[in-house]
């Protein structure tokens, strides 16, 4: 026999994935071919050849030759019969010896394997102390394997940070900025084809708001000698009047009263005062809550309008006002809308498509009463003449004058009245979502990064400049594609209440509900600089843990955003914090009504404080951003890396790194928060709700359990495949992660745990239509009074209050808790093992 020995060529493996372009059904199809090796099995090439798979490998042929074969049998009819018994013997004897030398070589290892376990468990014995005791432990194997893929990880991060440059965010902003609000999505959308990437838009035509050009808002002052103050001038350099999108139209006249924050605790307090709101114009200062939110509880206590201002006190930024800080100057206006649900306000919960049923006059989502913005310098004349008692302690801003409740009007001055005259108009537009898209070889599974663009008058866009140059960067690291789909989205009309986005989930929500891996937000990046403040899904955590290890802390000694951003915590640098999600950004309607995991990421100042006051104003601008905000975009650069890797942890790991435990543990603590706040009100109810609170509580602890065993079985998961016998053949990581394609058993079990990551979330969703708030997660979300705020258990906290403003019985209280309890039980049921007690397993 003659053995040739050859270098294979690339084998059919890497070939395939080389092209990057699979879905998950096209894998499968894929898989079910013949391999080289099965061909060969089933003698393709006509030869007796035997061939091992794999770049870089050998080649063993095998060459029959028939002179050989011949001489060989000629010598064997010439043996005698006495070399026939000795060749005999000879034989015997090596079998024997080999057999020998086989059990032996069996017995020494198995001691050795023996005395190797022993040795792992005494040292796991010694660090037992040193494990918490929740931990979920790796294999030895698994540990290896954890590290490899690691590595793998690692180029990929550093490849990816290596072609994301701050230039590139900082060119972005500039043509953003040079580009008419018109041509907006043309330029994004050539913008990504430039960058090889795939476009498409989605398009919805809705309702939008806009002051009338012929009949600007005013706000007048009439004297008793029957002439008129215009207080609200145009300030110097605007093209556009202020305003306040989606309030309604009208013209009230009354006196003023100072308002604070507009919050519900604050007209309380006013009314406990006995000062008159019913047909008042309320005076409210900017902050604390959502403007729509100040709005809809001055109609409600019976106010005829409202004037929204930036106090100088909650607007001082640092370093000075602007240009010298981040302060607002006292003629700046801000522009913001009264949209407190996402979506068009004529179509809630409903895609704003043609024959669908929309809302006629005004929604029933949006307040009643007129409300214009103003400048501070504005308010401060108002205040000036406004009589009455001094304020309530705590409500004295940084006017330049004495803060009085009003309701009267100061002796001497000749005041009549205020008159208030809103002309907004509510007209159709037709909006485009871009987005943008690499290959990947999972198509079943997609993650999204997002952030809106336009504005209501003008913005940074930072944000939207980090994502372009996030999707440029992700293209050159990856070029062959990535494993998971990554879509690149920018949302029309997100200043208006994240419209496009939410037209978007409600249109493709089975999609969504389907596929949506999870969702990463770049909406407002940058509200000061020197900490982080990222709010998320508990499913995420361990994600950005793991990204935020990757990336530099832009300042002070070289460490990693980890340590920078656990340093920078104000509660505790233990380790990093996460926040609850509320709204006010376009991840709300993935996360509070699809049950997406989600993030959100964004500098804050010191103590997580905003102090970049110059946002939704006529003075943010990309100048601005660069002059007193982030002069050497350090800050910026950080928060688009520490995205894209975050993307990468999510698409390119084998499996992304979740700890369910992190989920039992939000949703116990968050129960804990729920019963501190509500717990009198519940037990002065007169109605008993013992029952169903012990069954939740208890439902939550077992979850506990429940959770840890599904973190076990996530990361008990197939291992990646080995990085070893594949060539590297290119310079970029484009290939590397997509080049290691899972078997089809594998892929199966991939795909069964990422589909459990999704139904996890989902399974904390409650009933979905209208009589109920916008979103339907139960357990975490907006809170229904202020969407800007995240709150426990929403639903049920909402109950509460109505019931105790007599508004609902206390029995749809009952019924809240009762969606909860289900929730849960049925995560009990469908989740449940032999490690979680009195349970039944059905998976």
């Amino acid at each position: 026999m003659e053995l040739v020995l050859a270098a294979a060529p690339d084998s059919a493996l890497f070939r395939t994935h080389r092209r990057s372009r699979m879905s998950g059904e096209s894998y499968t199809r894929w898989h079910n071919q013949p391999s080289d090796d099965e061909e060969d099995e089933a003698g393709g090439d006509g030869g007796g050849g035997a061939r091992v798979s794999g770049g870089g490998g050998v080649t063993i042929v095998t060459s029959p030759s028939h002179h050989h074969h011949h001489h060989h049998l000629q010598h064997h009819q010439e043996l005698t019969g006495a070399a026939r018994a000795r060749l005999l013997c000879v034989m015997v004897l090596v079998c024997l010896t080999c057999l020998s030398t086989g059990v032996l070589l069996g017995y020494y290892a198995g001691a050795a394997a023996g005395r190797g376990q022993e040795f792992i468990l005494d040292e796991a014995a010694k660090e037992e102390e040193e494990v918490p005791p929740a931990e979920v432990l790796p294999s030895g194997d698994a540990i290896e394997e954890e590290e490899e893929e690691e590595e793998e990880m690692d180029v990929s991060a550093s490849v990816l940070l290596q072609e994301l440059k701050s230039d590139m965010i900082k060119g972005y902003m500039r043509q953003l900025k040079q580009t008419p609000k018109t041509l907006l999505a043309d330029y994004l959308e050539s913008t990504w084809k430039a960058q090889g990437l795939q476009t498409s838009r989605t398009s919805f035509t809705v309702n939008l708001s806009k002051p009338d050009p012929e009949q600007p808002n005013t706000v007048e002052v009439t004297y008793t000698d029957g002439h008129r103050e215009l207080l609200n001038r145009l300030p110097q350099g605007l093209r556009s009047s202020p305003f306040l999108a989606f309030s309604a139209a009208g013209l009230v006249t009354g006196t003023v009263v100072y308002g604070h924050y507009g919050r519900r605790e604050d007209l309380v307090k006013l009314q406990a005062l006995k000062i008159p709101l019913k047909g008042a114009i309320l005076l409210l200062r900017h902050g604390k809550i959502h403007d729509g939110s100040k709005v809809h509880n001055a109609e409600q206590a019976g106010a005829a309008g409202v004037l929204l201002y930036p106090d100088p006190q909650d607007f001082a930024g640092v370093n000075g006002l602007f240009p010298n800080g981040t302060g607002l100057p006292s003629d700046g206006v801000m522009w913001n809308t009264l949209n407190t649900v996402p979506g068009d306000p004529a179509t809630p919960f409903l895609p704003s498509l043609y024959h669908i049923y929309k809302a006629p006059g005004a929604s029933k989502t949006l307040p009643g009463i007129p409300a214009q913005t103003l400048s501070s310098e504005t308010a401060g004349r108002v205040q000036e003449l406004m009589g009455g008692p001094g304020v309530p302690e705590g409500w004295q801003g940084g006017l330049d004058t004495f803060y009085r409740v009003g309701g009267a009007w100061i002796n001497g001055t000749g005041v009549v009245n205020v008159t208030l005259s809103v002309s907004n108009i509510v007209y159709q537009e037709t909006l485009a979502n871009v987005h943008a898209t690499l290959p990947a070889q999972d198509n079943t599974k997609f993650l999204m990064l997002g952030c809106h663009y336009g504005s209501l008058y003008t913005e940074s866009a930072a944000g939207m400049a980090g994502l372009l140059a996030i999707s440029e960067a992700v293209g050159k690291a990856f070029p062959w594609g990535t494993q998971r789909k990554i879509i690149f989205s920018a949302w029309a009309a997100g200043e208006y209440g994240m419209i496009g986005s939410t037209e978007f989930a409600q249109l493709y929500s089975s999609w969504v509900d389907s596929s949506m891996l999870a969702y990463l937000s770049l909406d407002e990046m940058l509200q000061g600089t020197g900490s982080l403040r990222v709010s998320a899904s508990p499913l995420l955590h361990e994600a950005l843990r793991k990204a935020a290890t990757k990336v530099a802390w832009p300042v002070g000694e070289a460490v990693s955003v980890r340590d920078g951003w656990r340093l920078q915590e104000p509660i505790s640098n233990a380790d990093v914090h996460f926040g609850s999600l509320a709204s006010g950004s376009d991840y709300v309607s993935f996360a509070a009504q699809h049950g997406v995991p989600a993030a959100h990421f964004q500098v804050m100042g010191k103590e997580w404080k905003v102090t970049y006051d110059l946002r939704h104003t006529q003075y943010d601008t990309p100048a601005a951003y660069t002059s007193v905000l982030d002069p050497e975009y350090k800050w910026t650069y950080m928060l688009a890396s520490l995205v894209g890797v975050t993307a990468l942890v999510l698409s390119e790991s084998h499996l992304p790194p979740v700890d369910f435990r992190e989920l039992s543990g939000s949703l116990y603590n968050g129960w804990q928060m729920f019963l501190d706040a509500h717990s009198s009100a519940l037990n002065n109810s007169g109605y008993d709700f013992s029952g169903v609170l012990g069954a939740i509580l208890k439902e939550i602890e077992v979850m506990e359990s429940t959770m840890t065993y599904l973190t076990e079985w996530y990361r008990d998961g197939p291992p990646p495949p080995p990085t070893s016998q594949y060539e590297e053949k290119d310079s970029r990581v484009g290939g590397s992660c997509g080049d290691l394609a899972p078997s089809l058993k594998d892929f199966r079990q991939i795909e069964e745990r990422l589909q459990r990551v999704m139904s996890v979330k989902r399974g904390l969703l409650g009933p979905r239509g209208i009589g109920r708030t916008f979103t339907t997660h139960l357990m975490v979300g907006p809170d229904p009074e202020d969407p800007l705020e995240p709150s426990q258990y929403p639903h049920a906290a909402r109950a509460i209050t109505l019931a105790l403003a007599q508004k609902t019985p206390w029995e749809s209280v009952h019924q809240e808790l009762s969606y909860i309890l289900s929730a849960l039980t049925s995560f009990r049921e469908l989740f449940a093992s032999e490690a979680v007690p009195e349970t039944y397993p059905i998976i």
